[in-house]
């Protein structure tokens, strides 16, 4: 599922902008939707923190660029910003900062350079590393990086996908799992039954056998692999050293 998320006030625009993604996804296998804004709201706050794969086309005019400084501020640097503006599209160096795709003058509409964009932002999201499977008969590819961990639920034939904001129960097993998994570094088997994103972890509870990830905790920890777990942490460095 592929997530455009449009912020623009003029309803014209809006439309020529829903148009012309509607027609580049026919030849796309992959599902979307496409989540129109005028102001801020709480929907859209949501929906900038949930997981997934994401195209922001962002107006300037409209606080974009605090929009766009939000959403890399919240660690998503793989989500496509195309930045839109009624003034002359030029870069500048705030922009680069936040990795913005490009800067598009909507008043000239150019309509192949809109083209030209989405397709590149759509290229960019398929070089993302993904984790794929079906759930409900649906078709899903999950970046790594949004995923927290894999938990082997209580039927050994079902494995739980647990991201910050939703968690998808396929049917698979744990072994096959840590197959998929095994080029992967960052991720480490800490118990037979949870796979976790050592990228994830926000704190170690080692004498609760608890790990924490932002919102979410598992005790899924066993005895046999905290020195392992410990080794992995300090020599790869995967926390800011302060």
């Amino acid at each position: 599922m592929i997530i455009f998320v449009i912020y623009e006030k003029e309803k014209n625009t809006e439309v020529a902008f829903k148009k012309i993604i509607s027609n580049l996804m026919t030849n796309v296998k992959e599902k979307y939707e496409i989540h129109t804004f005028t102001n801020p709201t709480h929907e859209m706050e949501k929906m900038i923190q949930c997981s997934g794969k994401k195209i922001y086309l962002l107006n300037k005019e409209l606080n974009g660029l605090n929009m766009a400084k939000q959403i890399r501020d919240l660690g998503d640097w793989h989500s496509p910003i195309i930045l839109l503006t009624n003034e002359e599209a030029t870069e500048n160096l705030k922009n680069r900062k936040l990795l913005t795709l490009d800067t598009i003058n909507i008043k000239e509409m150019n309509k192949q350079q809109i083209i030209a964009d989405i397709k590149l932002a759509l290229h960019i999201l398929k070089q993302h590393p993904s984790f794929k499977f079906f759930y409900n008969n649906e078709y899903y590819q999950i970046p790594y990086d949004d995923i927290l961990y894999f938990e082997k639920d209580l039927n050994n034939n079902y494995v739980s996908i647990v991201t910050t904001d939703t968690t998808y129960r396929i049917k698979e097993s744990i072994k096959k799992i840590e197959l998929k998994l095994i080029n992967k570094s960052f991720f480490f088997k800490t118990h037979q039954s949870c796979i976790v994103n050592l990228q994830k972890i926000i704190k170690i509870d080692f004498k609760a056998n608890i790990i924490y990830f932002k919102k979410i905790k598992t005790n899924l920890l066993s005895r046999n692999k905290k020195k392992e777990l410990k080794e992995r942490i300090e020599k790869e460095h995967l926390y800011e050293l302060v």
